[in-house]
């Protein structure tokens, strides 16, 4: 492997992991980071299934339990019965649950707007094009499971 292709890939997902950390926490929503990419990761995918969660999130299953426990208890998420095999449960955003996804991703932005408006025109291309040329690269990896 190119060792500046090693480094890439630690330094992508790296920072990626600080920077959201580091968006400041004053929000108020109340869920923890872990309960906000399951959000995320069923607004992307759609109703699925707690195997494939916690797979996914690379977790336990019980763990996943949890958190989806967590989430319906705050009426965000609901459960279905797997059509493919009744003894499964699909798990789906609510109307509630794609609301609140909006109004945290809605409130990061807003966070980040004063400190995105100090950079340089020519940074602020920089960080769309990397944020572009990572949605390729995650494709790639989306038409891969796909295959």
């Amino acid at each position: 492997m190119d060792e500046n292709l090693h480094v890439l890939g630690e330094d992508l997902i790296t920072t990626a992991a600080r920077m959201v950390r580091w968006v400041p926490k004053e929000n108020g929503f109340g869920i923890s980071l872990a309960a906000a990419r399951l959000l995320a990761r069923l607004h992307d995918n759609g109703p699925t299934r707690i195997s494939d969660l916690a797979l996914a999130e690379r977790c336990s299953q019980p763990t996943i339990t949890n958190h989806v426990k967590r989430l319906e208890a705050a009426r965000l998420v609901e459960r279905a019965a797997d059509p493919r095999d009744a003894r499964a449960w699909m798990i789906k955003l609510t109307k509630k649950g794609f609301q609140q996804l909006d109004l945290m991703r809605a409130s990061i932005g807003t966070t980040l707007e004063p400190y995105l408006a100090t950079m340089s025109k020519r940074d602020i291309k920089a960080l769309r094009d990397g944020v572009e040329a990572m949605r390729r690269l995650m494709t790639v990896e989306m038409e891969k499971q796909a295959s």
